[in-house]
């Protein structure tokens, strides 16, 4: 049976733009997600036998609002590694984020990026710093 948890606008604080004037101030980015879990024992209801999902918010929260980026997508990379990095019982992650309100001199709903990655090829990646 797969399992996935997942989490819709997790509201962040992040310093994010391609202008200096952008990252002056911490600007509202929204983050909804599903991540895929590892095999784990049928019929448990223990905590210990899943991801728990306060921690990874909590973990989600504390990877990306001290950083300062340019992009989402470079954001959106940090966040993937970030959870498979502390998280192994994730088997793939997908996550969307965006800039609310979107930072465009027109009216949209939202625009922004989607990221995605598997346990394996994650593991296959070579190490760049973050």
């Amino acid at each position: 049976m797969e399992k996935s948890l997942f989490f819709e606008a997790l509201p962040l604080s992040v310093r994010i733009g391609t202008k200096p004037s952008e990252r002056a101030f911490p600007q509202k980015v929204l983050l909804s997600g599903e991540c895929r879990l590892a095999k784990g024992p049928r019929h448990s209801d223990a905590l210990s036998a899943t991801v728990d999902y306060e921690r990874l918010l909590n973990e989600l929260r504390s990877c990306a609002e001290p950083t300062e980026f340019s992009l989402l997508e470079r954001l959106a990379d940090h966040i993937v590694d970030r959870l498979m990095e502390v998280f192994p019982g994730i088997d793939a992650v997908k996550i969307t984020l965006w800039k609310d309100p979107a930072p465009v001199p027109f009216p949209v709903g939202r625009v922004g990026v989607t990221a995605s990655d598997t346990r394996d090829s994650w593991s296959r990646k070579p190490e760049t710093s973050l």
